[in-house]
């Protein structure tokens, strides 16, 4: 019936779940290439893929919007060179997902006006190097977001890395938002290639690496002069990472500026790996007036990790960590610090392990501190009132508060 209707641009929309009758009708949509404004093509089957594939090696001249998510199965089959006639001048949005495509960068440079590209779940036939990427970025001077995951870390070609920093970076004048997941040799080697002066919002997660070197993304960060207009940070201890994540709004529902995660599955080594990432990386100066340092909840443990408590208190008072003081420091401008009951014990044991003359050397804007379930442990609440005690004589009270809720 498509040429009994008048000549509406056509947007396709494959699940992976249509009868063979619907994939035919899909497969006469994609033959009026001309015509074809969209398509989403959403785990498609080896078959279907062979069918639809094939009729996508033409040009797609009205094509605005292209989203491609292949099934785990498939994620190492090539999409061919010539997919969409090599070409495509008015692509706007481009999505792929668990897709290998070795001629995307050529692709790419052929689309003038993206402005959405998003490339998730790379697998290692897909890899394309940093300088290539580079290249690329440097030709879309519409894109506003960037998404470039990888599916996993992976031994990245010989002289694929390292590539050292280029005097001119490219002048990305659009670009508002950036993601990040893979190796952080890969994301060293890409910003220290790029300028994005109106980035306002960051995703970066970083793979575990045993040294961790981020100081071409610290660079990067500070060029941003829109990633240091913060005034709350959140601090995350998870099971096998840990996050930083800064916004402008002091609620927590609201758009983040920057968010570092980094996989960290030893536990004993999350804080230090913390502050040596935050120090790193942080904007220098950021006006915070709240910090909060939380360990998300996990459903299975909440039982062990109440009773518990009392001994792992026992234990913190003897054995204080002062790594706690060292990523205290990077937020002296704070004046809330908010803290969830699993990491109280462990701040009010720093902060009390500090002699009296120096209590003004760690948080000193420090103002309230909210702490969670407070009433229930309140041998926490008695070593943070020994802190605020100290530093009484200097004219600076800190007022401690229950925290109910996670608002």
């Amino acid at each position: 019936m498509l040429d009994t209707w008048p000549e509406l641009p056509i947007y396709i929309h494959d699940l992976g779940e249509l009868r063979e009758e619907a994939r035919d009708d899909v497969a006469a949509a994609l033959k009026l290439n001309h015509r074809v404004s969209g398509i989403r093509l959403e785990k498609a089957s080896f078959s279907a893929w062979e069918t639809l594939g094939s009729l996508m090696r033409r040009p797609f001249p009205a094509l605005t919007h292209l989203w491609v998510r292949q099934p785990i199965h498939s994620m190492n089959d090539l999409i061919s060179r010539s997919f969409l006639g090599g070409s495509t001048p008015s692509l706007r949005v481009l999505l792929f997902n668990g897709v290998s495509f070795p001629a995307l960068p050529d692709l790419l440079l052929s689309a003038p006006n993206l402005v959405y590209l998003f490339l998730h779940n790379i697998p290692p036939s897909g890899y394309i190097s940093p300088q290539a990427m580079v290249t690329v970025l440097s030709a879309l001077t519409r894109l506003k977001s960037l998404s470039l995951t990888f599916s996993s870390s992976q031994p990245l070609p010989d002289g694929a890395i390292r590539t050292p920093p280029s005097h001119t970076r490219p002048f990305l004048r659009s670009l508002t938002f950036l993601r990040f997941q893979g190796d952080p040799e890969y994301m060293e080697d890409l910003v220290a290639q790029m300028d994005a002066p109106l980035l306002g919002s960051m995703e970066i997660t970083l793979f575990h690496r045993e040294v961790l070197e981020v100081s071409e993304l610290a660079k990067f960060v500070r060029r941003a002069d829109r990633l240091s207009l913060v005034h709350r940070a959140e601090v995350t201890f998870g099971s096998f990472c840990i996050s930083v994540t800064l916004s402008r709004k002091l609620r927590k529902v609201g758009p983040k500026t920057l968010m570092l995660k980094l996989a960290c599955p030893e536990s004993d080594l999350q804080l230090s790996y913390l502050a040596h990432f935050c120090a790193s990386c942080l904007p220098t100066l950021c006006p915070f007036e709240s910090l909060h340092i939380l360990v998300p909840p996990r459903p299975s443990e909440p039982l062990r990790i109440l009773v518990s408590l009392e001994h792992a208190w026992i234990d913190v008072m003897d054995h204080p960590d002062p790594q706690w003081l060292e990523l205290l420091r990077l937020f002296n401008n704070v004046k809330n610090l908010r803290l969830c009951k699993i990491i109280a014990p462990r701040i009010a044991r720093a902060l009390t392990w500090l002699p009296k003359e120096q209590s003004m050397g760690v948080l000193p804007a420090l103002e309230n501190v909210f702490i969670s379930r407070l009433e229930s442990f309140g041998y926490v609440g008695e070593a943070i009132s020994e802190f605020a005690d100290a530093r009484q004589p200097f004219g600076c009270p800190v007022s401690i508060h229950n925290w109910e809720g996670t608002t």
